[in-house]
């Protein structure tokens, strides 16, 4: 029964996708657009999560409120004192950074 039950649970758990700290941190990233109402890069950040299927599932959600209560603070107040508050705006700075080098490297005039 024991070996039944083994057998079962690696079955279910090793099909499961493992997610990577880096892949919430788009979640934190988009739940900071989103609570400073940037609907493309807030989007953008979703789609990616989505993609690497961690988009809705119970870290991410907390990772993304955590975000939104941030950019809600920043837009809010326009002040930030937690450290950690200021790495979320340092990782959505540079995420919004390469998303628009990346397409106004694309774009030819």
């Amino acid at each position: 029964m024991k070996k039944l039950f083994l057998l079962l649970f690696f079955a279910i758990f090793s099909t499961t996708v493992t997610a990577t700290e880096e892949d919430y941190k788009l979640c934190t990233i988009g739940g900071y657009f989103s609570g400073t109402n940037d609907k493309f890069l807030s989007g953008l950040a979703a789609h990616i999560a989505e993609k690497k299927h961690v988009f809705g599932d119970p870290i991410c959600d907390a990772a993304w409120a955590n975000g939104y209560r941030v950019g809600e603070k920043l837009t809010r107040t326009g002040k930030i004192k937690d450290p950690s508050e200021r790495e979320i705006i340092q990782q959505a700075t540079a995420f919004s950074s390469k998303i628009y080098e990346t397409i106004s490297s694309r774009i030819k005039f």
